[in-house]
């Protein structure tokens, strides 16, 4: 399934690349990756709504359920009320990078993270700092779970 969802990814960007590049010749690339990265993030929500999901589920439900990314990962912290991986290898962030093209594959894959954690899990807080898309060693994905 991976592969199906990496070869989703190159067929998309042969669209939205194009389109991302007009905007920006036109309204600038800070406001064109606003908005395609918005209008991104909402489809993916919408998608995992049709799709369904358990509200506030731990965080290491997704990797049990078969969320079959091209990624690799190391879990570095796991308990009730907090997880933690590091995205160690990403095969959206080398296609991205090998057309260079990484600020795009940013918009279509990584920014979807923040709107898609706020709907799945609102009672956890949600952190990443960094990604591979966007040159660093790793993605560093981080759950807290909120107590009253």
């Amino acid at each position: 399934m991976a592969n199906r969802i990496l070869d989703a990814v190159k067929i998309q960007s042969r669209v939205v690349i194009p389109i991302v590049k007009a905007l920006e010749r036109e309204i600038g690339k800070e406001k064109a990756h606003a908005i395609v990265g918005k209008a991104i993030a909402d489809a993916y929500v919408e998608h995992r709504e049709r799709r369904g999901y358990d509200l506030n589920s731990h965080p290491r439900t997704e990797q049990e359920s078969g969320m079959d990314f091209p990624v690799e990962h190391d879990v570095v912290e796991d308990s009730d009320t907090s997880y933690g991986h590091n995205i160690t290898g990403c095969q959206f962030a080398e296609y991205f990078r090998s057309i260079s093209e990484p600020d795009i594959g940013a918009l279509m894959t990584c920014g979807v993270d923040f709107a898609a954690e706020s709907l799945i899990r609102p009672d956890w807080e949600f952190e990443r700092t960094q990604t591979r898309m966007q040159g660093a060693s790793h993605c560093d994905f981080r759950w807290r779970k909120d107590t009253p």
